[in-house]
């Protein structure tokens, strides 16, 4: 069961936005232009952490469409993402599969490699299923996400831009994104 207890936790992980520092969010906020426009995820993230950190859970996720929107006025949004993800534990005959529906806006700010993001609102469900030994299965669902304040550092060039948030035991977890035109 433990280890049923750990996919459970690992596929809420990549399903659910990481937990990044908790930040203040500014008023007024500091606008970097390079930012403005919207943006796709090309690599990294939730998945990729759980990969290079968690080795008795090996997930897999399928790509989604959704868009990060930067505004010139400081407010962002997501494009509604559908993300899906499965994991295993090497060794034994257990699965979890996850399927989360998401979408959030707020302010953001940037100054000195900062991202911060405040989000007024977000709504998401979901759910869980974890198969056990035998082909037992339990079904769950995912807990409504609250609005948080989040910051990380970001390096933006042109049309790329890639931000790198803390995670436990001392790591980070990077992604990449391109411009959309």
């Amino acid at each position: 069961m433990r280890r049923g207890y750990a996919l459970l936790v690992a596929t809420g992980a990549a399903l659910m936005m990481s937990g990044p520092a908790r930040a203040d969010c500014p008023a007024p906020p500091s606008i970097d232009t390079c930012l403005v426009g919207s943006w796709k995820q090309t690599g990294g993230g939730a998945a990729e952490w759980m990969r290079q950190n968690l080795k008795m859970a090996q997930p897999t996720a399928a790509p989604n469409d959704g868009t990060l929107t930067f505004n010139a006025d400081g407010t962002f949004s997501t494009s509604k993402v559908d993300s899906k993800a499965e994991v295993t534990a090497p060794g034994t005959s257990t699965r979890a599969t996850g399927q989360m529906n998401a979408q959030a806006s707020g302010t953001w700010s940037a100054a000195g490699g900062t991202l911060t993001l405040c989000m007024s609102s977000v709504d998401s469900k979901g759910s869980i299923e974890i198969e056990g030994p035998g082909g037992k299965k339990m079904k769950l669902a995912m807990p409504q996400m609250k609005p948080a304040n989040t910051s990380m550092a970001y390096v933006c060039a042109g049309a790329t831009l890639s931000t790198t948030q803390p995670m436990p035991k001392n790591t980070t977890m990077t992604t990449s994104y391109a411009r959309v035109p």
